[in-house]
Parts: structure tokens; C-alpha cells; sequence
């Protein structure tokens, strides 16, 4: 997920859906994919937008447009980019601080999901577009995640078709399963059939409604669509916005026992699976998942935080049934601040639910693996958040910049 979480205004006009039944459509050589040595030195690519189709030899590094690059996601996206030795173009906000992204050299360009000739313009010459930008917060009107994820995401294909871009990543979340598969115990893989996601789950509703953007208006792109499990790691700022607010509150509770599996994933081992769906040749038509391998619960989550933030742990529990009715209640009550957050059925689901996710298909297809310990990644996680958050005044600004 991305930290691009403000709602982006209605704009250009967007092609509509069809009925178009191509998702595995092969419209070019795939050589062109193949992963590159970290060694491998950035190629300037030069060809006109009406020949970018034609395949650039497979040992040049590419150049990648992403998009929410001062995000989450998208920083440790642009990283392990440009350690491969790829051209990058990061599609920041008007207002983004740029000084991380320059400091890595990627090559910043301002723009906005409703902007259509923004999107042009950064995806100019570019042979892959990895699309992290998306609203991340899970309440809101459903028109705000409408305008950014669904109608962003469908600009941003117009103009990466129109660009002649090759290949088409789309960031997505194991948020969009229905909860009543959790429920159940069920594990779920990539050929895992879900319900659309609950009317109370606009966050859900809109990521999967953006892959059908996808699916259906990509080709002749080749595309590809990957699955997030529950993200943690430097850079996550909800960690000050949100965790760390409800943790001092004394809102955040055990929901049941705490001993529901979570699908944890380190944001960097994350960002490595984005990165190499967009060069593996046998991934394009294909939906993959990227979660942890650690049987990691609720419990142990809250645990690490809270000894993050140095809080006393979470001790208090109550019924997932009542919490979900505490939830429901909640979407009335309270329309801003972290009860608001926390106090939904979106965030009661996601977090009181076991997580039961396989995703030995994808690790297969792009010989991958998450390979950081939960306790490495949350050491890392707060290394970052105290550099960032807990610095004496006037001291000089952390490595990674806003």
C-alpha cells in the first residue's frame, strides 16, 4: 500500500470499460523482461512513443514509471529499482517532499491521478508502470475512493496504452477477500474465489473493482496484478497517525483471544515480489499474492508494537462478535480521529480475522521468497520511526524525508 492517501479530484475524462475478454492477450516478445544483475547499467531509453512497443534488448536495464513514490510502498519500490540499475520516474503530488527519491535518483515528475496529460507525460518512453498511488485510509466516502482508485487507475492505463507501455503493475490487497472467508478458517491462494467485498469495506470495494480496470482495459499491455498481505516496516506513517495515538489512548484491544494468524510481510520483501512482477515474463496475465511466512498473530502484532512505542502491551479482550457490533456502531459515532479508525467493521475484520494466506504459486512464478524475521523488520520499523519522530529540535532532518 502506498502512503498516497489524500482524495485526488475528479478530471479528465477516462475510457470506459468494455467487454473486451483478453486478460492473457501476448502482444510482444517477452525477452526484454528478464531480470538484470544488480551491476547492470542504467540504459537511456530513446525510441518514439509510436514504436515503444518494439522490445528493448533483454540485457538493457528498463525505465519504470511509479507511481506514489513518496508512499510507503512506492519508496522502497523505487529503491530496489534503481539498485537494479533501472531508469526510474517517481509520479509524485504537487507539494511531495522529493528529497529521498532524488537522493536514490529516481527522477521526480508532479502530477495527479486526475491529471490524464500528467500521466502522459510521466509515462513517456517508459516500458513498465508499477501502480502503488491508491487512497490507503480504509474509511471514507465512497466517492473519494471511487475518484482515486478506480477513476485514477483508469487514466493511468489510458495513458500508459496510449504510451505504448509494455508492462502493467497494479498494487493490490488481500483486503479485497471477502471477510466471511476468513471466518471460516478457509486458506486462500491465488485461485482463491472471493464475493465482492461488504458495502462497509469501500477500501476493498475499490481495489478490487480497480483490478477489473485493469483486467479489462490493459491489453495490449501485458499486465499483471499483485496482492499485498498486511504491510509493516520503515516509512509507515501511520505508525505516528494512527498505531501510536490509539495504542496511548487506550482504545486498541484484543479482539478475541489475539491468537488469529495475521499475513505480516516486511514492506521491502514486498516491494521485491512488485519488483520482479513486472520483469518475470511468466507473470503477465497473472494475479499474485505477497504475504509473509512467519505464523505471526494478532497478539504477537500489538506485542511488538507496543514494546516499539515502549507502552505497556495490550492485555484487554473482548468477543470478536461484540467488537464488530461495537464497530458498526462506531461508523456512526465517530466520523474523524483514531476511534474512528479503529471503530469500524473494515478495521475489526481485518484485524480480528484469521489470516490464513498461501502464496506458494507466486513465490513459484518469481522465485521469491519474504525472507526478514518479524523482529528484524520491526526493529527496523521503529530504527526508522524514532530517527524520524523522536529527534531533539533542531536537529537535523533523518534520511528519509516527507
Amino acid at each position: 500500500m502506498s502512503n498516497t492517501a489524500t482524495a485526488f479530484t475528479a478530471g479528465s475524462p477516462a475510457r470506459p470499460l468494455t467487454s473486451r475478454n483478453s486478460p492473457n492477450h501476448a502482444h510482444t516478445s517477452r525477452a526484454w523482461l528478464s531480470p538484470l544483475p544488480i551491476a547492470a547499467a542504467p540504459a537511456t531509453v530513446n525510441a518514439s512513443v509510436s514504436t515503444r512497443r518494439c522490445p528493448p534488448p533483454y540485457n538493457r536495464a528498463m525505465k519504470a514509471l511509479v507511481t506514489g513514490g513518496t508512499g510507503f510502498v512506492g519508496s522502497h519500490l523505487i529503491e530496489q529499482l534503481r539498485a537494479r540499475g533501472d531508469d526510474v520516474v517517481a509520479l509524485c503530488r504537487p507539494g511531495s517532499n522529493r528529497g529521498l527519491l532524488e537522493d536514490i535518483g529516481a527522477e521526480v515528475r508532479y502530477g495527479d491521478l486526475d491529471d490524464l496529460a500528467s500521466l502522459e507525460a510521466a509515462c513517456a518512453e517508459c516500458d513498465v508502470v508499477y501502480h502503488c498511488a491508491a487512497r490507503v485510509e480504509i474509511i471514507g466516502a465512497w466517492d473519494a475512493f471511487r475518484r482515486t482508485t478506480i477513476d485514477g487507475t483508469r487514466r493511468l492505463v489510458d495513458a500508459a496504452v496510449k504510451c505504448g507501455v509494455k508492462r502493467f503493475v497494479f498494487v493490490s490487497s488481500c483486503g479485497v477477500y471477502h471477510p466471511r472467508l476468513m471466518a471460516a478458517g478457509q486458506t486462500i491462494n491465488e485461485f482463491t474465489e472471493s464475493p465482492d467485498p461488504p458495502e462497509w469495506f469501500p477500501y476493498a470495494k475499490a481495489k478490487l473493482a480497480a483490478e477489473r480496470v485493469v483486467r479489462e482495459l490493459a491489453p495490449p499491455m501485458e499486465w499483471t496484478i499483485i496482492r499485498l498481505g498486511y504491510l509493516y516496516g520503515p516509512r509507515n506513517r501511520t505508525m505516528k497517525s494512527y498505531l501510536e495515538p490509539v495504542m496511548k489512548g487506550g482504545i486498541m484491544t484484543l479482539l478475541g483471544d489475539g491468537s488469529n494468524p495475521m499475513a505480516l510481510v516486511y514492506v521491502a520483501d514486498a516491494a521485491k515480489a512488485i519488483l520482479l512482477a513486472g520483469v518475470t515474463p511468466a507473470a503477465a496475465g497473472k494475479l499474485l499474492i505477497a504475504g509473509g511466512h512467519e505464523h505471526l498473530t494478532q497478539k504477537d502484532y500489538f506485542d511488538a508494537m507496543a514494546d516499539g512505542f515502549n507502552l505497556p502491551r495490550v492485555t484487554k479482550k473482548v468477543p470478536y462478535g461484540v467488537a464488530f457490533f461495537f464497530g458498526w456502531l462506531g461508523e456512526y459515532l465517530f466520523k474523524s480521529g483514531p476511534r474512528a479508525a479503529a471503530m469500524r467493521r473494515c478495521a475489526i475484520a481485518l484485524t480480528g480475522l484469521p489470516q490464513r494466506i498461501n502464496c506458494d504459486y507466486t513465490q513459484k512464478l518469481l522465485n521469491w521468497k519474504p525472507e526478514t524475521r518479524f523482529a528484524d523488520g520491526m526493529h527496523e520499523a521503529f530504527r526508522w520511526y524514532h530517527a524520524e519522530y523522536n529527534r531533539p529540535a533542531g536537529a537535523s532532518t533523518s534520511p528519509v524525508r516527507r
